[in-house]
């Protein structure tokens, strides 16, 4: 049961998130805060096919285990230049649990 619940909230937050970033000129302007304007396009791409690898994953755990970890990889890098950047601990929960909460799923994935 947590397995299904992890992977609809990551799939949702990853689907909903990495559209926004193709959909939403104003998101922009946060990659350029990050310094890495060009990377917006593909982070959403990898937002995006995470979401759906962990949806997947689901009926296919070994998927849904790569597409976890990926996803907790791209976070980690997120967290990482956050701190770069010295933003606030507030700034920092979503990167920080979305990285937490996919390193759970792909140990879930991996024991079903």
């Amino acid at each position: 049961m947590v397995l299904v619940v992890f992977a609809l909230i990551s799939a949702v937050a990853f689907l909903f998130y990495g559209v926004q970033l193709l959909s939403q000129p104003r998101l922009a302007t946060e990659f350029e805060r990050y310094r890495i304007p060009d990377a917006r396009n593909l982070v959403a791409v990898l937002e995006i096919l995470g979401g759906v690898g962990v949806l997947i994953g689901l009926r296919v755990p070994l998927l849904g285990a790569a597409a976890a970890a990926g996803l907790t990889t791209l976070m980690m890098m997120g967290l990482a230049l956050r701190i770069r950047l010295h933003d606030t601990p507030r700034q920092m929960l979503p990167a920080a649990l979305l990285a937490a909460m996919n390193g759970v799923l792909v140990v879930l994935f991996l024991r079903s």
